[in-house]
């Protein structure tokens, strides 16, 4: 089963934390999961292993 979900807020922690939502969950042939997100600011998807991803905080201050 997915760590993440489709809807879910999350963000890179391998990449100054961007952060954005899951909008697939694409399960891999080793059993593992990879997820496309629309990342804000970039106005395109980017994939992600599950390992590079975490539950987004919400940062006091932001808007």
């Amino acid at each position: 089963m997915s760590k993440f979900a489709i809807g879910e807020q999350v963000e890179n922690m391998a990449n100054d934390h961007e952060s954005g939502a899951v909008v697939a969950v694409f399960p891999t042939v080793d059993g593992s999961f990879r997820y496309a997100v629309d990342t804000e600011g970039y106005g395109a998807l980017q994939f992600f292993a599950e390992e590079k991803l975490a539950f987004a905080v919400a940062r006091r201050g932001a808007t």
